[in-house]
């Protein structure tokens, strides 16, 4: 019963990753080159996503920790990249005070990234 459970669970990620798959694909050509950028990194996420889970649904367990290793660095790539850009807005618009949210993001991320990458589970 159990295992039915978890393959119904895997089934509707791959689903649901498929079918973000297919609208960012979609989306990327018809977008300026910055987008294309943001959609490219979501695109590899929801890859890594989808085939983590296939690998996950035929108990290949050091495939999908592959995959899912892929999938955080893509992730980390993205929020730090929007942790710069906020960064880069504060200072050229002046606006000083949103550094108290970056900065609180930043601690955070840092925390995310030890508990991804250094800490065995």
């Amino acid at each position: 019963m159990k295992k039915q459970i978890v393959r119904v669970v895997l089934i509707r990620k791959i689903v649901m990753a498929l079918m973000t798959i297919i609208v960012l694909v979609w989306a990327f050509p018809k977008n300026n080159s910055l987008a294309k950028l943001i959609i490219f990194l979501f695109l590899v996420c929801a890859i890594a996503i989808l085939l983590e889970t296939i690998f996950l649904l035929f108990n290949k367990k050091r495939l999908a920790n592959i995959f899912f290793t892929i999938f955080k660095i893509f992730f980390f790539i993205y929020y730090f990249g929007f942790l710069t850009y906020s960064s880069y807005y504060a200072i050229v618009h002046k606006t000083y005070s949103l550094f108290i949210p970056i900065g609180i993001f930043l601690v955070f991320s840092i925390y995310f990234i030890y508990m991804a990458f250094i800490t065995k589970r």
